[in-house]
């Protein structure tokens, strides 16, 4: 274990040195400036948090489509020189199953704007009237413009979600409530630079950069005999074949805002994505640096195990570095299976593991998961509760661990009369000594394993506090069930505070309730120092309160979105 532990922290160390050169499919390391042979050269050793900032990685740490609600969500490129090739993916509150992926292009200084509803099915539906392309394309045809440029009245393009990873033994109705709730990843796979380097003339911008780009009237080209070429039916292995294409490694540059609105409630809910920066020193600090190109076609195309072994930390996918079972230090038993649990398609890549600072190879993507953990990791979570019966206060808070996935899933049709099991990723350890894993047996359990099954991790314990000095410790109950501390049943989870109706977010999927342990009004502090290593958590508190003096035909009801307040174990 301590040489795995070691290559795990070498890897994370020297980053992107001494790599040139080497590359699997779909992950390539550039060496000299962006070219039309060369892609820039990779120099990302770590990565760094950069809250209220721009970055090669954003979170969205929750979105909705229950009760009612619509999320909306702004993906904005800052960089006015090069356009991004950036992968989206829903994922799912319950386990983190991918309900939705697909890649945006973004032209410089582009914004790209989408909608996630309940479709009409039940599943979850994405909608957008933006023109900036897409793959696959939405399915419908894309607003054109007028004349005098202003959008014509048409159809609106959508995606419809689907529930095929999620946990075959749910009914059909629990399947489409898993796909309406959850969290958003979004990354930079690969940049495509403006500069007039292409052509037989070297002096020429590329076709690529030319279709993404947004005419007079505000409308991409998008066509096809471009963009299937360079990014679809082309998986690229060498920087040559890239570079040629009109890519280049990732720079940082992305934003991204999202919202919460239930217009039946007159209700909204705001915030901004948690951006991930890839810098030029192991430890997070530095200047944004270039990553590996990372741009996987978006097809079903099966991968092999090497390729998934060497791209990606998610255990589900791997061969190596994986078990069923991991000690507080990061050892797994056995190590390694014959087959993946699931066999990964092209679409499956890249994902947040996917290694931009170290050479395609198994250890890469668990480096890689490991710094984005400690990155997000915390000590404590600390907000603020109101349920005042006068305003008809209601209040949830957001517990979304989106790194939780590469350290730990869950099979669904594990032994044991089918139950679900734990498959976990070898190391993957906070950043204070002793070293501890952030999820593993010890700290993680699975509830309803032959039913709705979830992985719970418990916290250390939690404090409520009122207003007025009043304060209950460990020992108050939570409900649902006897318990004497905050659990995390879900990837993205929702605590309800004394709400044992409809809460605040309308939440399902991983909900639980306060009870009376928490006072009507007042703060709370979870405590989830899980041995030093932290849990790497985001939220916020989400509040509802109505004015019942608002006349009618006004609108009464308001909705207040307050981040959580932490304790990081690694300083921003």
């Amino acid at each position: 274990m301590k040489k795995n532990v070691l290559a795990l922290s070498i890897a994370a160390m020297v980053g992107g040195l001494g790599f040139a050169g080497a590359a699997s499919a779909g992950v390539v390391p550039g060496t000299a400036a962006p070219s039309a042979t060369t892609l820039g050269l990779t120099n990302a050793a770590g990565f760094g948090l950069s809250e209220g900032g721009t970055g090669h990685n954003l979170v969205v740490p929750y979105f909705s489509a229950q009760n009612g609600n619509m999320t909306v969500l702004h993906l904005v490129n800052t960089d006015t020189q090069n356009g991004k090739a950036v992968k989206v993916r829903f994922r799912g509150a319950a386990n983190s199953d991918d309900l939705m992926d697909f890649q945006v292009f973004l032209s410089p200084q582009d914004v790209w704007t989408a909608a996630v509803t309940q479709g009409a099915n039940g599943v979850l539906q994405l909608v957008s009237s933006d023109n900036t392309c897409t793959l696959p394309r939405l399915n419908s045809a894309p607003l054109q413009a007028e004349p005098d440029g202003a959008k014509a009245a048409g159809a609106v393009g959508f995606f419809n979600g689907t529930t095929a990873r999620l946990n075959p033994k749910l009914s059909a109705d629990a399947l489409a409530a898993g796909s309406r709730e959850g969290y958003v990843e979004i990354f930079n796979m690969a940049d495509i630079p403006s500069a007039a380097v292409y052509g037989a003339g070297a002096n020429a911008q590329s076709a690529l950069y030319k279709t993404i780009k947004h005419n007079a009237s505000g409308v991409a080209a998008c066509d096809s005999t471009v963009l299937n070429p360079a990014v679809l039916t082309t998986d690229h292995t060498t920087e040559l074949t890239a570079a040629a294409a009109g890519l280049a490694t990732p720079t940082t540059g992305l934003m991204g805002d999202w919202y919460i609105m239930n217009v039946p409630q007159t209700t909204t809910f705001s915030g901004a994505a948690t951006a991930l920066t890839a810098t030029v020193n192991a430890d997070g600090t530095g200047a944004a640096a270039r990553g590996n190109f990372v741009l996987f076609p978006q097809r079903a195309t099966p991968v092999t195990a090497a390729v998934a072994n060497n791209s990606t930390a998610d255990p589900l996918f791997r061969t190596v570095n994986v078990g069923t079972t991991k000690d507080a230090v990061g050892a797994v038993t056995p190590g390694t299976f014959a087959n993946p649990v699931i066999r990964a398609g092209q679409y499956d890549l890249p994902d947040m593991s996917t290694p931009y600072f170290a050479a395609p190879a198994p250890a890469a993507p668990l480096a890689q998961a490991q710094s984005l953990s400690q990155q997000l990791a915390v000590n404590n979570v600390i907000n603020q509760y109101a349920n005042d019966t006068s305003i008809s206060g209601k209040t949830d808070w957001v517990f979304s661990m989106p790194t939780r996935r590469y350290s730990v899933a869950l099979n669904y049709n594990g032994s044991g009369t089918n139950a679900a099991t734990r498959v976990f990723s070898e190391g993957i350890l906070g950043v204070n000594a002793p070293a501890t894993a952030f999820f593993h047996d010890g700290n993680t359990e699975v509830t309803a394993a032959t039913a709705d099954a979830r992985i719970c991790v418990t916290a250390d314990g939690q404090t409520f506090y009122g207003r007025e000095e009043e304060v209950r410790e460990d020992g108050a109950v939570l409900s649902p069930g006897q318990v004497a501390q905050f659990r995390f049943c879900g990837e993205t989870s929702v605590l309800s505070f004394r709400d044992s109706g409809t809460s605040v977010l309308g939440a399902t999927v991983a909900r639980q309730d306060t009870g009376t342990s928490a006072y009507m009004r007042g703060w709370a502090n979870a405590n989830v120092v899980n041995a030093g290593a932290g849990l790497p958590i985001l939220g916020a508190s989400f509040q509802k309160l109505t004015n019942p003096s608002a006349g009618a035909n006004f609108s009464g009801t308001y909705g207040i979105t307050w981040p959580h307040r932490v304790n990081r174990t690694v300083a921003p």
